[in-house]
């Protein structure tokens, strides 16, 4: 079963959500999906972070099949 990772923008700054939980303060969404992104890495299992973006919509950014993770910015 793949993990995920989404980053939100909850209380005034960026944070990562892991099961359920708010993880971290970034200062900016590109700054948390790149922490995101290394702790992904990090696990090797099956993971695919996604961003927060306008309305609340979220997409994909990353997934660990995919290509290394480059920034948009």
């Amino acid at each position: 079963m793949a993990s995920e990772v989404y980053v939100v923008h909850h209380h005034g700054a960026w944070r990562t959500r892991i099961d359920g939980k708010h993880c971290g303060e970034y200062p900016s969404r590109e700054a948390a999906v790149r922490s995101a992104v290394a702790r992904a890495e990090e696990t090797g299992q099956d993971t695919r972070v996604f961003s927060q973006g306008i309305n609340c919509q979220f997409r994909l950014e990353w997934h660990s099949g995919g290509r290394p993770y480059v920034s948009s910015v």
